[in-house]
């Protein structure tokens, strides 16, 4: 359990005794071959799933929603060539989906936590995007609780010899992060958060409604944003708290809800020793 899902027992909730009911979703080109046309389908499977997410007394906060697709290098280009920054060939970079503090601040200071990481981790900071966002659809729970939502893109090092060694390398500079800023004493280190950093998949989601996804997020409407896969994740906390974090899709998966409680998987082991 990560510090994102640690929460204080009071009252009459219980942490222990949290547990899901969600609804997922997959659309994949069995030939692999990459279409707007596989995100926009997967777009409207995730409207179809509003019945299995949840919002609060506020319909218009979810309780999460979100989608992970491939890398849309196409978008990418486009974007940091207006930049100025200058990209690699699909696969020669990562991008990093990254929640930051409110506080300009403390953003600035997470940023540069994040790329002194990288340098140490021989990788190249390319530059930052300002991820395009339109939360006039959203509740003003899920509005107060947002993150500032930035993309970084990092240069594959020339000590990576491989696709799988460029994923593990990302992943000990995400790791290495999140431990650097979860100990700092930031007020707003708990917006700290990376919901994907990979030269494969992308993570746009948040505390969203079904529908609030494409509206908040733009650039999945983009024509040139192409995936050859799609997974979609509508959220039904019942016993939990929502938050931008804990919004599905994860770095790879996403699931169902059926994965229960801590309690719940010890206690099913304990079942199974004898």
């Amino acid at each position: 359990m990560d510090r994102h899902e640690e929460q204080i027992r009071y009252g009459l909730y219980d942490p222990a005794r949290e547990h899901d009911a969600c609804g997922v979703g997959f659309v994949v080109d069995m030939k692999g071959r990459k279409s707007h046309a596989i995100v926009t389908q997967a777009l409207t499977i995730l409207k179809n799933l509003e019945h299995r997410g949840a919002c609060g007394c506020e319909e218009n906060t979810g309780d999460g929603a979100g989608i992970l697709i491939q890398t849309p290098h196409r978008l990418f280009a486009q974007e940091c060539d207006k930049l100025g920054i200058t990209l690699p060939l699909a696969g020669g970079y990562a991008v990093g989906m990254v929640f930051l503090p409110r506080i300009a601040a403390q953003a600035r200071n997470c940023q540069d936590i994040l790329e002194t990481i990288v340098a140490e981790e021989n990788q190249a900071v390319l530059g930052w995007r300002d991820v395009p966002t339109d939360d006039s659809s959203l509740g003003p729970t899920a509005r107060d609780a947002a993150p500032v939502i930035r993309q970084l893109f990092v240069g594959r090092g020339a000590n990576v010899t491989d696709d799988a060694a460029f994923e593990r390398k990302l992943y000990v500079i995400r790791k290495r992060a999140e431990h650097a800023i979860g100990r700092s004493d930031l007020s707003e280190r708990d917006l700290f958060y990376i919901p994907s950093l990979s030269a494969r998949t992308i993570v746009y989601k948040g505390m969203l409604t079904p529908s609030q996804v494409a509206p908040m997020y733009p650039d999945l409407t983009d024509p040139v944003v192409e995936s050859a896969l799609a997974l979609v994740h509508s959220r039904f906390s019942t016993n939990t708290f929502p938050s931008w974090p804990l919004a599905h899709p994860y770095r790879y998966l996403a699931h169902n809800g059926e994965i229960n409680t801590l309690r719940g998987n010890i206690n099913w082991m304990r079942a199974r020793e004898a």
